[in-house]
């Protein structure tokens, strides 16, 4: 029994320590998950019961707008005014700052103990962190110019110990798509460009080239021809054995003493000296008609490229800026056609900008896809100018200039293009889309402006979510279908043999089209109007479906087949076309100094292709014969619909 009771209270001894143990251990993982629970808790910034205010120091207008823009969704989101003050001791604030150690642009959102700080880097970083705020915690998102995303909530939260923080991959993006109607969507999404944006100095102000003096000025704004051709053709260019209005001979002494004068005249009305950076653009006209005179040829031959006379030139422009004492003015010309690749004896001042323009490339591929020689090309120049120049930036190209309404194919390099830009210390980058958007808006302007946008502002950002995002809330629950056929024609847009340029007809382009697949993409379009819910979703998807058919008709497929359907059916969906196209407002179909203007001679729209519906083609024979061919139209639609 004593045995017996011994083991008994050794059991007991040791249930009890395994009880106590058991316990401990219990308690133990409660405090862990508790303090986890605290770390991951979210912290109320803004809600009814907060009282929390926007603090913005007193005299600065930056900060002050960047406070107000704060204000104004928190106001959206939640329905709660917040005041903006100059200082508060508030348990929950919003502080908006400036931070020395950040670099222009850049900027930090940090919450610490209920109050969340925005500590901007430069003049734009303020305004760049709220709205990186809004977007990145609230879901804000400005997809277009017209039709932001403002949700709603009761409060504005942030996890314990939120941070966020951003330095620019470009000291300069911009593009030329329909950016001018609104102030906001550039600033939201990053865009530090002027020249075709709204964005004022209380913004932030933008990186700004000179008024007038953007792009192709010499022969034009510096030493014109207008005014100096007809006396003095000896300061333009000689090729092919003439003397060319559209282009300088970079040689003469006397077109470089005009030229330095205009230029500081130029600067000196427009000089701001409060300013980082402001660019004057001194660049070739858009023509290839370079001097051939013996001074410019034998300075070319020694650089083995035509550049070299140019950066000769311009260097002594540059000079001249810099010893009038304007430090802050960037001397931007062109590495373009001619001038593209790099010269081998002179390299650009410190104050020269090269602007590099892959024209030529192909947008079917990367740019360092070696299977591309063209690409290859472009890469060889990129990386010479690099290395000789301390400023490069790129002028980019997003469009097909000879018919906008084409679909263009390039959704599968977008991305990788700029992060090559990035890769190779490209500083600056400029998209050029269709600046006639307004008269040819037929195919994806308002997503190819979003996504070049956000790509500029990050290139490493999740490409498919921003893509997929803006289908969904642009065109509505069938965005799915036009995700499919974007996919689909970007995959059948290049075989062994076909590129993709910048000028490529409609008619035999997406080389990779079946038959099978005429089908399939018909029902991509089918399925987005069908499950459009509202008129704006239904007129959008209907607007960039004529990418499709103008496709179909171009090539003679579908609806325009000859195997399809008879002559007047063929001719009836032409009408159909070109009579949807014009109630939508369309006016053009390229660039209109190719002659791209829809023309109104009825009879040129009943053609097979629909490249010949334009001035280009417009003729006295076409305006005799169009009552004719009406008649015959009408004729044939009666037959038609007899039988």
């Amino acid at each position: 029994m004593i045995l017996s009771s011994h083991m008994g209270g050794q059991r007991m001894k040791k249930m009890l320590s395994l009880l106590i143990t058991v316990i401990i251990l219990f308690g133990c993982i409660q405090v862990c998950f508790a303090d986890n629970a605290v770390s991951d808790a979210d912290t109320v910034i803004v809600s009814a019961d907060t009282a929390a205010e926007i603090v913005a120091p007193a005299g600065d207008e930056r900060l002050s707008y960047a406070a107000d823009i704060m204000k104004k969704y928190i106001e959206s989101i939640t329905g709660i005014t917040v005041p903006v003050t100059e200082r508060s001791a508030a348990r929950h604030r919003i502080v908006i700052t400036r931070d020395g150690s950040l670099p222009e642009g850049a900027y930090s959102v940090k919450e610490n103990d209920g109050v969340l700080t925005v500590s901007s880097g430069g003049k734009r970083g303020a305004l760049y962190g709220v709205y990186a705020f809004l977007e990145k915690n609230c879901g804000c998102k400005w997809y277009t110019c017209d039709n932001f995303i403002v949700p709603k909530a009761d409060e504005i939260s942030v996890p314990a110990g939120y941070e966020l923080k951003y330095e620019r991959y470009f000291e300069y993006t911009e593009t030329d798509w329909c950016i001018y109607r609104n102030s906001e969507f550039a600033p939201a999404n990053g865009l530090s460009g002027g020249n075709y944006s709204h964005i004022t100095e209380e913004m932030g102000g933008a990186t700004r080239y000179l008024p007038g003096c953007f792009a192709h000025t010499l022969a034009t704004n510096f030493c014109s021809a207008d005014t100096y051709f007809e006396e003095h053709p000896e300061y333009f260019a000689l090729h092919n054995g003439k003397r060319s209005p559209r282009q300088l001979c970079l040689s003469n002494p006397d077109v470089l003493a005009i030229v330095k004068r205009e230029v500081l005249g130029v600067i000196s009305t427009y000089h701001d000296p409060s300013q980082a950076l402001q660019i004057i653009s001194v660049s070739q006209h858009d023509f290839n008609d370079y001097c051939t005179c013996p001074e410019c040829k034998a300075t070319d031959k020694a650089n083995g490229s035509h550049s070299g006379a140019l950066i000769k030139f311009i260097n002594s422009i540059a000079d001249a800026v810099w010893d009038a004492g304007y430090t802050n003015i960037a001397i931007d010309t062109l590495a373009y056609q001619y001038t593209r690749q790099a010269p081998t004896q002179i390299r650009p001042r410190d104050n020269v900008l090269i602007r590099l323009c892959p024209l030529e490339c192909c947008y079917g591929h990367a740019f360092d896809d070696p299977s591309c020689k063209e690409n290859a090309k472009f890469m060889a120049d990129l990386k010479e100018w690099t290395k000789i120049s301390r400023r490069v930036y790129v002028w980019d190209y997003g469009t097909n200039f000879s018919e906008y309404i084409n679909f263009f194919p390039n959704f599968n390099v977008m991305q990788r293009n700029l992060q090559i830009f990035k890769e190779n210390n490209i500083a600056g980058v400029f998209m050029k889309g269709c600046t006639q958007t307004d008269e040819c808006d037929g195919e994806f302007s308002e997503l190819r402006l979003y996504l070049q946008a956000k790509l500029m502002q990050d290139p490493y950002l999740d490409f498919d979510a921003e893509l997929n995002g803006f289908l969904s809330f642009y065109y509505g629950a069938g965005w799915k279908g036009i995700r499919d056929f974007i996919d689909i024609c970007t995959e059948k847009s290049i075989t062994a043999k076909n590129h993709i340029t910048l000028f490529d007809r409609a008619k035999g382009s997406l080389p990779g089209i079946k038959s099978e697949d005429i089908a399939k993409l018909d029902e991509c379009w089918k399925t987005a109007a069908a499950k459009a819910q509202t008129q704006q979703e239904k007129d959008r998807v209907s607007r960039s479906a004529f990418c499709w058919r103008y496709w179909k008709c171009a090539n003679r497929k579908g609806e325009f087949s000859p195997l399809r359907t008879t002559l007047y059916g063929r001719m009836k969906a032409r009408d159909e076309l070109y009579l949807d196209l014009v109630a939508a407002g369309m006016t053009i179909l390229g660039e209109t100094n190719r002659e791209r203007a829809l023309s109104d001679c009825y009879a040129l729209h009943l053609l097979n292709i629909p490249f010949g519906w334009t001035t280009l083609y417009d003729s006295i024979f076409w305006d005799m014969i169009s009552p004719a061919v009406v008649a015959l139209y009408k004729i044939a639609g009666k037959l038609y619909n007899n039988d």
